[in-house]
Formats: C-alpha cells, sequence, structure tokens
C-alpha cells in the first residue's frame, strides 16, 4: 500500500518511527525483581500476563522489562504472542521487549495495532530460521504500516479499552465460577462417606485405541477417530463430536471395537494427562492409542467425569517418567458412589455451571470478533 491509497489521516511508517526496542539484559541469579514470564506464559491474542514464574525457575541471561512496556514474541510469531507487563520482572530472551514512541502513536495504542493481521503477518513473513523462526529488530524496525493519526488512534482506543473491560469481567466471573464448582466439589467428594466408596473396576470397564497407521481414513466417513488434539477442537468436553479425521467401518480391514457416545475419554500419555480433560463422547467411534476410554455400568458417565476431573488425572497417573496412565492406576481408585438423589443433584449443578460457562463463553467469543474487527480496521 503506498501513501496515495490512504484515506485521510493515515500514514505509512516505519515500525522504528512507532517503538523502541529495549534491550537490558539481567542475570536470574543477581535480580532482585520477584516475576519471570516466559513465552509459555503469554496466550495468543491476549495482551494480559495470567501466570508467570520466578527468576529462579530458569538460567541464562533474561531481559528487563519495566511495568507498562510490551513482551512480544520474536521467536515463533504465528504464535501471536503480545503482552504489556503489570508489573517490573524479567522475560526470556526469546521475545523483544517494546515501548512506545509517544511522538508518533499513543502508547496504549500501540498493543493493539501490533495484535492486528497486518502486524502478525508481516512478523511473519520476515522471521528467519526454519525449526524456529525468529525476528531480528534490524528487520522488524524497517517495515512499514499504515497507522492513523492520534485523533483516529484516540478514538479507536476509547471503543478497545471498552472492550479490554468487558473481556476482564468475563474472565474474571468465569474464574470465580470455576472457583465455586471447585470448592462445591471438594465438600462433595472429599468429604464422601467411605462406605459410599467402590472401585474403578467395579464403576467401570476399560477400553483402548488403535494406532492411525491401523484405520483407512475417509473425509465422508460416518464414524469418528478421536486424538488428544480433539480435546483442543471440542470447547465442550463433555460432549466430544468433533473429530480430526473419520472413516468408514466397511472399509477397515480389521475388526474394530466401535465405542457408543457415552463413553468417557482422557490423554493417557505425556503431558497432555496434567491439563486434565476428562471428556464423554458424543459421536460414535474409536480413539487412539494415546486414549483410554472408560464404559460405566450403573453410575451416570457426567457424574464419574466431573469426579476424575476434580481428583485429577496427575493424582493418578505414574509421573516417575513419561506420565502414563494405565489399568493398574484406574482400577483401584476409590470412587464415590452417592445414593442416586444426590448424584443428580451434583449432575444437575454441572449442568448449570456450564450453561453459564457456555454463555460467557459465546458473549467473550462475540467481543473478540468485535476487537479483532477495530484492530484490524485498516485500509484494503
Amino acid at each position: 500500500m503506498t501513501e496515495q491509497q490512504l484515506p485521510e489521516g493515515w500514514q505509512m511508517v516505519k515500525f522504528g518511527d512507532i517503538a523502541k526496542h529495549i534491550s537490558k539484559r539481567v542475570e536470574p541469579s543477581e535480580t532482585d525483581l520477584e516475576i519471570y514470564v516466559g513465552l509459555e506464559h503469554l496466550d495468543p491474542d491476549s495482551l494480559k500476563i495470567k501466570r508467570h514464574g520466578v527468576p529462579s525457575d530458569v538460567e541464562g541471561q533474561k531481559l528487563l522489562v519495566k511495568k507498562g512496556q510490551i513482551i512480544f514474541g520474536k521467536r515463533r510469531a504465528y504464535q501471536r504472542k503480545v503482552a504489556v507487563a503489570d508489573w517490573d520482572c524479567i522475560c526470556s530472551a526469546h521475545a523483544m521487549v517494546l515501548e512506545a514512541n509517544p511522538k508518533n502513536v499513543i502508547p496504549e495504542f500501540l498493543p493493539f495495532f501490533m495484535q492486528s493481521d497486518v502486524f502478525m503477518n508481516r512478523a511473519v513473513e520476515i522471521s528467519e530460521g526454519s525449526l524456529s523462526p525468529t525476528i531480528k529488530w534490524k528487520v522488524l524496525c524497517e517495515q512499514k504500516f499504515p497507522i492513523p493519526n492520534k485523533n483516529i488512534q484516540e478514538n479507536l482506543l476509547e471503543k478497545l479499552e471498552k472492550i479490554e473491560v468487558l473481556l476482564d469481567l468475563i474472565n474474571n466471573t468465569l474464574d470465580s465460577l470455576s472457583n465455586v464448582r471447585s470448592k462445591v466439589y471438594s465438600q462433595i467428594f472429599g468429604e464422601a462417606d467411605q462406605d459410599c466408596m467402590q472401585k474403578g473396576s467395579d464403576v467401570f470397564e476399560i477400553f483402548g485405541g488403535y494406532a492411525p497407521s491401523k484405520i483407512e481414513f475417509s473425509q465422508n466417513g460416518d464414524l469418528a477417530y478421536f486424538k488428544v488434539d480433539d480435546f483442543n477442537n471440542n470447547v465442550d468436553h463433555a460432549n466430544l463430536s468433533i473429530p480430526n479425521e473419520k472413516f468408514n467401518l466397511e472399509e477397515q480391514n480389521q475388526k474394530l471395537n466401535i465405542l457408543e457416545p457415552g463413553y468417557i475419554v482422557f490423554p493417557k500419555r505425556g503431558a497432555a494427562i496434567f491439563k486434565n480433560r476428562v471428556g464423554i463422547l458424543a459421536a460414535k467411534g474409536v480413539v487412539d492409542t494415546n486414549i483410554m476410554a472408560l464404559r460405566c455400568r450403573d453410575v451416570e458417565p457426567l457424574f464419574v467425569k466431573i469426579f476424575l476431573e476434580w481428583y485429577g488425572l496427575h493424582n493418578i497417573s505414574d509421573n516417575s517418567g513419561i506420565p502414563q496412565l494405565n489399568n493398574k492406576h484406574i482400577n483401584p481408585l476409590n470412587i464415590p458412589v452417592l445414593e442416586d438423589g444426590l448424584r443428580h443433584k451434583v449432575i444437575g449443578f454441572e449442568q448449570q455451571f456450564s450453561n453459564q460457562k457456555d454463555l460467557l463463553y459465546n458473549k467473550q467469543a462475540s467481543l473478540t470478533l468485535l476487537k479483532k474487527a477495530l484492530i484490524n480496521q485498516t485500509v484494503e
């Protein structure tokens, strides 16, 4: 895009004219600061830093960050990680520390601009390296972008900041709901009478999965093949219905044990166990070898799912090497099979919680789309 193609109030500027690169290095063992921010602590498309580590977690020189400065993930820019520090801290050397040049941009507007598709797509384009593509400041600072004048920036910023306030309220409400849910289940399951305890082997039957090499996949298949990644594709884990792959039973070269809707499924190997995702199949099919499936006998699958999530998969698994869950871990597990009436109350509470959570997620999604539209309010 050229200067002539820009509407009134817009101009092409070098990124180095609106942003300053701050590169003061710090030894974690020598700093008095208490917070370390790694790229793993940043969420894609979120300016908020919701978690962090401490300097003693890491070794090697890191970058000094002052409150209000921008932390931008210069490695693997396609992850779209940019956030504003709420405190003085140190951060990963795989990030850039930036601050606005107030002569050419409203400081609070810069991080929103950096979330735009125009900026992020360019960041990906100029990244160097194949295994771990990284951006160099000397290249980024020379990139030209269309930027509105400060009057337009101010108008956009007012709207964007209002959306951010609403998104924060939604996130805080979601956190509060989760805390209430956790406390309720801790009271119910943690104080359950020993007389109601049953071994896992008495409550459910365990089923394994099939390696992808054993399945002939078909885009038009009517049966689902679920992988661990499918927990990411299905926001509602109590209704896993969107598989990465599908297949037709008649096209298979072996006899497959087809799982029916209602089976409980969860990761049985690797770091995915610590994400504590427990799902219930809402589609007929099979799972891969990294997933364990349970068929409940006389207890509602949703009740068992709720208990497993509360208990924590990582508390059941063997974590001495690569985390893993086998029959020997899950079969002896004591499960509080409460009386019918109380189980139904637990299920009813969970359904109410899920409904409220879904409403909040829908509002969050709508606001996020609106925010993205405003951020991308550039000339085509």
